[in-house]
């Protein structure tokens, strides 16, 4: 088992998970419901599933946890999208976002081709 604060992947999906739900603050209180939580229950899904995975010895368990938080971050991307289209982020702070996330999903694609490798 490896501790999960240890992988740089889980550090950058934590990051991205804390931006998140500090630019959701400004969005509407009509998407609380809503997108808001959508977006960040999606975000917060990446770093869990990292985590989840680390605690498994079994490897097929752990790479099917890793693409689950893959699958978390291209939900995300879709949100942002969304909700820019949607007047609720300035251009620099999706480009920021977005950026982010998809270095996340790229360290993820890496990493599982990783784990794959030593399988």
């Amino acid at each position: 088992m490896t501790d999960f604060r240890e992988i740089p992947v889980w550090e950058k999906a934590h990051e991205l998970t804390v931006a998140i739900y500090e630019i959701t603050r400004t969005f509407p209180e009509a998407e609380l419901l809503g997108l808001t939580q959508q977006i960040r229950l999606a975000c917060a899904a990446i770093p869990i599933k990292i985590a989840q995975g680390c605690d498994r010895d079994d490897k097929t368990e752990q790479i099917n946890l890793l693409v689950l938080a893959k699958d978390a971050a291209i939900e995300v991307e879709y949100y942002l999208l969304l909700c820019y289209e949607l007047d609720m982020l300035t251009p620099s702070d999706y480009d920021r976002l977005i950026s982010s996330v998809v270095e996340v999903k790229q360290l993820l694609i890496s990493f599982i081709d990783k784990q794959s490798r030593n399988f």
